[in-house]
């Protein structure tokens, strides 16, 4: 029996009107306005008492009993202490900043989310020992009360995994710790230097952004196990872990088809182009080749055979034409620029970032990259993987969106939907970067063996969340469906195979470069506008916010698997339905005391109905936030607040709350982990079925910067799309939308430079 096709309820089926633009609105200067901010000093969050005060001293005097003999040997260098926060005291107004400062000690980043951690000197722990027994100022009894204990950052910090672990791979990644000090820091990395020369440790640098360059030890299997523990004791290594290894997922073998390749016409003229860095299209792949437009080439047979390149550059070119034109695959392909950068049996994150730099370097036109491999290994709770940090330095550097596979679980027990808890199925690394677009798998077909149904979340597609608490994957797209007991079949997707034949996988391989496509043919529809360039937040936040378009939502445990959804095609990322209106605006925001906010909000007057508004609003927004890869837990810079409400006064009162998970509350703890604190993508979404009285909305954004993070040189941009949809389908909505806006002030101009190819 052939597979069936079917529609997930909450899929909403209208697209796109070419005839109704989504309208940009820019900056101006105007919108941006200081505000007064309330403050007062500082409270104790527990009494701190004589008693509290000794329990502390006697946490230091471990942390400084284990550090001794470290100290004893590196007299000069600065040791390091890990500050034990307790819950209520994550947010940055609690940091115990003026006891680090009174006892001359240098913040160094933070740990896990309740670590902060800083560096001294044996004397400095003294002068800490003494403002813990003696200080009773109101700043220093705050500071006390957010600590619950004091500990060492010992070997273990530095080498969880252990020597054999690096020895065994043979080569490794380390970080030295970067302090506020910029001189403390350089010694630091001198400090490591010198040990390592010392120890005849062959090494290279991988310069960073910012803090210190990470340093890539190799030729390890050389170097006697007692001296490698030796130079890895040096107080200044905050981490040391064995390199890790990215690669293509194992599949369950592909499918034939007894179906003959479909026709694939040439490419129409002015497509995008998608660079494909994988593990290289195949010659004998001759359907595909009038839509490979370059190739760059780092590995040949037999080290690959372009099984997996084919069968994902097939689908950015060719997807519908391959899948019998269903209709959520995007009609219109994309060229695509073949890079044989993968090994299939994998290949090292220093060897893959050095090719990669290497291919965007060669291509600085392509303005859209995807990446379908990764690490078998789920995320870290707590910080961000080393090659998602070096995607998101890449797409910085040159100014590119990387839609990013969010990785195969392949373990057993399967998993079905709803998702049984407790497996091991978070996104692994490089789905966890906080720039790229993270794209899940749904099926779209299914059969008497499938072991999901249609629209249901792919066994194997990894959820999320990614580490603290971040939203990934941030949408989802066509995999492939699995049969029992776990192989490709009808209803797995169609690919192409190196011979040219048609054959049938799965995997979020699969829907990342259909992705990928639809990001390339938004990115070309946006550029050669007179007022706007193109920018990678730009046309992520149209894709995710297509994909809330496209639905009615998801519960807080769907979106783990879903992200915002799927994005139906490629129009609704630039066009509006005739029973939607949306503005797209450029924000542009300064930390502190300031607030950017667009008031009175244009509301089509069709959905207003006896003095209130009756309808749905839907808000994405997506912003570049400075990163620091030698901050830990505190990666991600810069936090973003949006508000849309009304105006009582000067204050507003929001209406439209963040979609996060329910019982949310004031703690930071909590508002990473259920309300998307300090995620550079910000959703909110809100039904008015009954209505909300009141005439004066606003939209307002403002911006906050971590602890110790240095005045922003420029101002943060931040992309806020913005929809407002009629309940009952009222086809006014759009028209009715254009001619409240008119009644503004506010400079607009339409979106799309031009109409995207969809045929």
């Amino acid at each position: 029996m052939p597979p069936k096709e079917g529609n997930r309820n909450n899929r909403r089926q209208v697209s796109g009107n070419v005839e109704n633009p989504f309208i940009h609105v820019p900056f101006s200067a105007g919108d941006l306005t200081g505000y007064k901010v309330s403050g007062g000093a500082r409270k104790e969050l527990v009494e701190v008492t004589s008693g509290y005060r000794r329990q502390l001293v006697h946490h230091l005097s471990n942390a400084h009993d284990t550090l001794m003999p470290t100290m004893a040997r590196f007299p000069d260098t600065l040791s390091n202490i890990v500050i034990k926060l307790r819950d209520t005291a994550i947010a940055k107004s609690h940091r115990p900043t003026e006891l680090a400062t009174r006892a001359g000690l240098l913040p160094a980043g933070q740990g896990r989310l309740d670590e902060m951690i800083v560096g001294g000197r044996e004397v400095n722990l003294e002068l800490l020992r003494q403002v813990i027994l003696q200080n009773n100022t109101k700043a220093i009894r705050a500071n006390l009360s957010a600590i619950t204990s004091f500990e060492a950052w010992t070997q273990a910090r530095r080498n969880p995994e252990g020597v054999s672990a690096l020895k065994a791979r043979g080569s490794a990644l380390l970080h030295v710790f970067h302090y506020i000090s910029q001189d403390a820091s350089e010694f630091a990395l001198e400090g490591v230097i010198q040990m390592l020369d010392v120890a005849g440790i062959r090494y290279s640098l991988i310069r960073q952004h910012r803090g210190q360059p990470l340093l890539h030890l190799h030729q390890l299997h050389d170097v006697a196990r007692a001296e490698l523990e030796n130079s890895l004791s040096h107080p200044s290594i905050r981490s040391v872990i064995a390199e890790p290894m990215y690669g293509s997922p194992a599949h369950a073998g592909i499918a034939p088809t007894v179906f003959a390749v479909p026709l694939v016409p040439a490419p129409a003229p002015e497509l995008p182009v998608v660079g494909v860095f994988d593990t290289g299209v195949s010659p004998g792949a001759d359907a595909l080749t009038p839509w490979i437009i370059s190739q760059d080439r780092y590995v040949l047979p037999p080290d690959t055979d372009h099984v997996h390149g084919t069968a994902v550059a097939s689908l950015v070119a060719a997807g519908s034409i391959l899948n019998d034109s269903h209709e959520l695959f995007p009609v219109a392909g994309c060229l695509v620029h073949d890079v044989a950068g993968l090994e299939v049996t994998g290949q090292s994150f220093s060897v893959l970032e050095l090719r990669l730099r290497e291919a965007l370097t060669a291509r600085p036109d392509i303005k859209v990259w995807n990446i379908s491999f990764g690490s078998e290994v789920p995320c870290n709770d707590q910080e961000f993987g080393v090659f998602a940090r070096a995607l998101d330095q890449l797409s910085d550097e040159f100014g590119v969106l990387f839609v990013v596979a969010a990785g195969n679980y392949i373990d057993e027990p399967r998993r079905g939907w709803p998702a049984e808890t407790g497996l091991e199925d978070r996104v692994s690394d490089p789905a966890d970067s906080v720039r790229a677009l993270t794209v899940g798998a749904i099926t779209h077909l299914e059969g008497p063996d499938t072991l999901v149904s249609i629209d249901s979340p792919a066994p194997y597609s990894r959820r999320g969340p990614g580490p603290l608490f971040s939203p990934k994957p941030d949408v989802v797209h066509l995999g492939g469906g699995v049969h029992a007991p776990w192989q490709s079949g009808d209803s797995s997707i169609a690919i192409l195979q190196p011979d040219g034949g048609l054959g049938r996988l799965f995997g979020t391989s699969f829907s990342a470069p259909i992705a990928a496509g639809m990001a390339a043919h938004t990115w070309s529809a946006l550029s050669g506008g007179n007022q706007l360039n193109p920018t990678p937040s730009l046309v992520k936040a149209l894709l995710i916010h297509a994909a809330q378009l496209s639905g009615d939502g998801f519960s807080p445990l769907e979106r783990r698997y879903y992200g915002a959804g799927l994005p139906r095609d490629v129009l609704s990322t630039l066009y509006d339905s005739d029973d939607s209106f949306t503005l797209v605006f450029d924000a542009k925001l300064e930390a502190g005391a300031y607030r950017w906010r667009k008031a009175p909000y244009p509301i089509p007057d069709v959905l207003i109905q006896n003095g209130k508004f009756r309808g749905e609003v839907i808000i994405t927004a997506a912003y570049s936030p400075p990163l620091d890869s030698s901050a830990g837990a505190e990666y991600v810079r810069a936090n973003v607040e949006i508000s849309f409400g009304l105006l009582d006064g000067d204050a507003i009162t929001g209406k439209v709350p963040m979609d996060r998970e329910p019982g949310i509350d004031t703690l930071e703890k909590a508002q990473i982990e259920h309300g998307g604190k300090w995620s550079p993508v910000k959703i909110h979404r809100a039904r008015f079925p009954k209505g909300v009285s009141g005439e004066n909305w606003a939209l307002q954004a403002q911006c906050s910067l971590r602890t110790f993070e240095p005045r922003l040189e420029e101002s943060l941009s931040v992309t806020i799309a913005v929809t407002l949809r009629a309940l009952d389908g009222n086809s006014a909505v759009h028209s009715s939308g254009l001619r409240a806006l008119m009644n503004t002030n506010w400079v607009s101009q339409q979106l799309p430079a031009r109409v995207p190819v969809t045929t």
